[in-house]
């Protein structure tokens, strides 16, 4: 729109959508909207919010080309509407910031579940009248979840890989190479040995039982999957994974995340109380999660945090050390995002070890098994070639 009230389209060419606004208000244009040029066919309704939900990695770009163009000059509302490429569901956001909502609960139902901790990083930012910084925090913690995330990918891939393979493998050979070995060996009038008996049983059982097989798999998923929903099975879970053999592993992942998020929220201004909550509330072990109720309540009582965090059980000792120099110093928040950090970091360093020794363990065990089915399919072979020679 132009100075005199008149409404211009037209093309530009810019880097992004940042740049182009910066083009824009140097020609004393006001822009209105923004659209990529080769703009792919918009999401009906409000679809563009679910997509948000479903990839945190659209979320962090959001937020962080939200701040640019707030640092360019824009007004959230203008920038939301450069933002929102053809109806992706922003203009609600919009809407209720100009009917007179908080910009943090305009954009909550963008969040990751999980997440609530994200919207304090905003509300603090709006607070000190440096939105863009807040927005930059929140984005920067969807960034850390991304690169955690495919961490675990990369370290668990090998292994998965390596099973699934050997699995496979298995399976040509009782399902094929046996079924075709069999016959040949009775028809030599031979005994057949109680090695290749065996296997031989192994493979009739799976031609036989393989739809029985795979009808109990998936009623064994599916009754898995509504026992961990509506049952017992995910508080079984949680207590397995906190306190069993991968608890120092899980802990430093649960609890690092925490105090990040804690630090994070801290660092941007929040009340200690509500930063526990809200840090709380992103915590993906509901045990973690009740273990943690006893901090707000200790801290509402006078207690310093890390005394309360120290009856947390399982509470990894170094973020506890990092957050007594924090609440001496009076650095609490930025010591507890990087006690985090650290925390995150050394369970990861503890997961990619344990991927490299789990593969050649995978490796070596999975081929001693089809080693040893081999073995008595060569061992047949043989009876069958020395009978023929005969």
């Amino acid at each position: 729109m132009s100075l005199s009230g008149r409404v211009e389209k037209g093309i530009i060419d810019a880097r992004d959508e940042a740049d182009a606004f910066a083009r824009l208000r140097a020609q004393q244009l006001q822009p209105l909207k923004l659209t990529p040029y080769a703009a792919t066919k918009p999401l009906a309704g409000g679809a563009f919010l679910s997509v948000f939900r479903n990839k945190p990695a659209d979320l962090e770009a959001l937020l962080t080309n939200l701040s640019v163009l707030l640092r360019t000059g824009a007004d959230i509302r203008t920038a939301l509407g450069i933002l929102d490429d053809e109806g992706k569901g922003l203009k609600a956001a919009a809407g209720k910031i100009l009917s007179g909502s908080t910009i943090e609960a305009a954009l909550t139902p963008l969040f990751p579940a999980g997440q609530a901790h994200l919207g304090a990083l905003i509300a603090a930012g709006e607070a000190r009248g440096d939105l863009p910084s807040g927005l930059e925090a929140a984005a920067k913690v969807l960034a850390a979840r991304r690169l955690i995330r495919q961490q675990l990918i990369e370290a668990l891939s090998y292994p998965a890989f390596v099973f699934v393979t050997a699995v496979a493998a298995l399976t040509v050979i009782l399902l094929v190479v046996v079924p075709a070995i069999a016959p040949l060996l009775d028809e030599t009038g031979q005994s057949v040995p109680v090695y290749f008996q065996i296997i031989v049983w192994m493979s009739q059982a799976l031609q036989w039982g393989w739809g029985y097989l795979s009808i109990a798999l998936i009623l064994l998923c599916l009754g898995t999957i509504l026992a961990y929903r509506y049952g017992g099975l995910r508080h079984i879970a949680d207590q397995w994974w906190l306190d069993g053999p991968m608890g120092p592993i899980v802990r430093g992942l649960v609890y690092g995340g925490f105090a990040r998020g804690l630090g994070d929220t801290l660092s941007g201004g929040a009340a200690i109380t509500e930063a526990i909550r809200l840090s709380q509330r992103s915590m993906g072990s509901g045990i973690a999660r009740q273990r943690i109720d006893g901090v707000v309540q200790a801290v509402r009582q006078g207690r310093r945090l890390s005394e309360a965090l120290r009856q947390v059980p399982g509470f990894p000792k170094a973020i506890l050390k990092l957050c007594e120099v924090g609440e001496t110093s009076g650095q609490l928040g930025p010591m507890l995002a990087r006690a985090g950090e650290r925390s995150e970091a050394e369970a990861l360093a503890r997961i990619s070890k344990l991927s490299k020794i789990l593969g050649p363990v995978l490796i070596l065990g999975l081929g001693l098994m089809i080693g040893a089915l081999m073995g008595g399919v060569l061992t047949a072979l043989t009876q069958i070639g020395s009978v023929a020679g005969a």
